[in-house]
């Protein structure tokens, strides 16, 4: 029988760990060790060395970190390598896309305006939507001072609410680095699953800058 000692784990970026990894720009370890997960390119065998080199930390304080990233659900362990998703962005979205909402209508804009990608809404629609979103993460910024620091919101995300507070359309934003995207998704979000992992992790490789 293998002594389990000897049995390779894999890292695993979780659908909570992608999402704190990109939900804001403000630097901080466990943000830096996740984007760094989340844009590798092949899959990573754990291992304490590792875990120091990524974050450029002592052995105490790296594995204090890992240790609270597991505990809190952002990174796994999994005996399995993840399958690194080696396409472009254009050729994911689709295939991405319309697994990230209740009624399949998502759209992927840039903070300029632009849109990359959509599901489920008519071009004219997605157009109009992704210049939208580029006014709602302006809208932010204009007002961040009191949003995340005087009243200590977390994260950059708005929404369209019915009268019983339920989402008609949110707007996620998706830091990468100094680029900002919004993921517009219609009705309810579906965000905690391997699909919302892999659309981040396409674009972390792709324009994530250090």
């Amino acid at each position: 029988m293998l002594d389990d000692s000897f049995r390779t784990e894999y890292l695993q970026i979780t659908p909570a760990g992608a999402f704190y990894a990109t939900v804001s720009s403000e630097p901080d370890d466990a943000r830096a060790l996740l984007l760094q997960l989340l844009s590798a390119e092949i899959a990573l065998p754990y291992s304490e060395e590792l875990i120091e080199e990524l974050t450029d930390l002592d052995q105490d304080q790296a594995a204090d970190l890992f240790n609270k990233l597991r505990d809190k659900g952002f990174v796994e362990l999994n005996e399995n390598p993840v399958v690194v998703v080696d396409e472009v962005v254009e050729k994911m979205l689709p295939e991405l896309l319309p697994l990230l909402s209740s009624t399949g209508r998502v759209a992927l804009a840039d903070d300029q305006g632009f849109c990359l990608g959509s599901s489920g809404y008519e071009d004219s629609h997605a157009e109009s939507l992704s210049a939208l979103a580029a006014d709602v993460i302006s809208l932010h910024e204009r007002h961040l001072p009191l949003l995340n620091r005087e009243l200590s919101f977390s994260g950059e995300s708005w929404g369209i609410l019915d009268p019983i507070g339920q989402s008609q359309v949110g707007f996620w934003v998706i830091h990468m680095g100094s680029q900002k995207f919004m993921l517009i998704v219609d009705e309810m979000p579906k965000l905690n699953q391997q699909a919302f992992v892999n659309l981040l992790s396409v674009l972390a490789r792709r324009y994530l800058d250090y």
